[in-house]
């Protein structure tokens, strides 16, 4: 993929985007988040992409990926006014049509479009499944550096959120309340991969972003996360009780370690 392939792809992808803005407040507000994101998401990409040694060709690449992954949340929340999977669409499929639908991909090499789309269909999943070379290395960054942006994206959020159901309820089809779910607090001590589906509070979605410290894959993602302070400020969020202690214990114990280990 060359700079100028994916410059067009950013003038298509704005300008699609553009299209969804109908100059209701709550409408234009997620659908700004979302851009939002996607920008952020291509700025951090380089760096990260750099620290794992990639050349400018795969920077090029793996910026793509991150311009287009979230294609299908723009459609979803036109029609469903939510971006909560869980009830409407999987939005990853819903923008891979999109991008078939509008030729987005027709000028790009066979094999760069085989890794574009995998790593699209796979990035919102709870596990990759068995991958191999350049699309397992592009699909477990997509999923990094999605998740580090996210972690922005509720700490941005989250008191407004607290104060206003409605917005909540309308971005993640969950309520803002005190509680959380213990099943949670468990699944995140044992390291285990947390489904959107098992969430049912505010709460269980910022429990779950922690829980996602067991799948980062790039110790570079890591180093980002511990430098920017993003876990000690999402439980920083949740109510001080004994069960978020532990989860604070443990997690910040297994960033160290996974840091160290690699």
């Amino acid at each position: 993929m060359t700079k100028q392939q994916l410059e067009d792809l950013k003038k298509w992808f704005f300008g699609y985007v553009a299209g969804f803005y109908n100059n209701n407040v709550l409408n234009d507000e997620n659908i700004k988040l979302k851009e939002d994101h996607t920008r952020r998401m291509c700025a951090d990409t380089p760096a990260i992409a750099d620290e794992l040694g990639f050349d400018e060709y795969q920077k090029t690449l793996a910026e793509a990926i991150s311009l287009l992954h979230d294609t299908g949340r723009f459609e979803q929340y036109k029609k469903y006014g939510t971006y909560n999977d869980v009830g409407t669409e999987n939005h990853s499929t819903l923008g891979l049509k999109t991008l078939a639908e509008n030729n987005v991909l027709a000028g790009i090499d066979q094999r760069e479009k085989e890794i574009i789309e995998t790593a699209i269909r796979l990035h919102g999943e709870k596990d990759l499944p068995r991958l191999s070379g350049e699309i397992e290395t592009y699909s477990k960054l997509i999923r990094d550096i999605d998740k580090l942006d996210i972690y922005n994206v509720m700490l941005s959020r989250v008191d407004e959120l607290r104060v206003d159901p409605q917005k909540c309820f309308s971005i993640f089809g969950y309520p803002a309340t005190d509680a959380y779910s213990l099943e949670i607090v468990n699944a995140v001590l044992e390291n285990k991969t947390i489904s959107y589906s098992e969430f049912k509070t505010l709460n269980d979605i910022i429990l779950g972003l922690l829980g996602w410290i067991a799948d980062i894959n790039f110790a570079a993602t890591l180093r980002v996360i511990k430098k920017r302070g993003l876990y000690e400020k999402l439980i920083s969020t949740l109510p001080d009780t004994q069960d978020i202690r532990r989860v604070r214990t443990h997690v910040l114990d297994q960033l160290e370690k996974r840091i160290a280990s690699n």
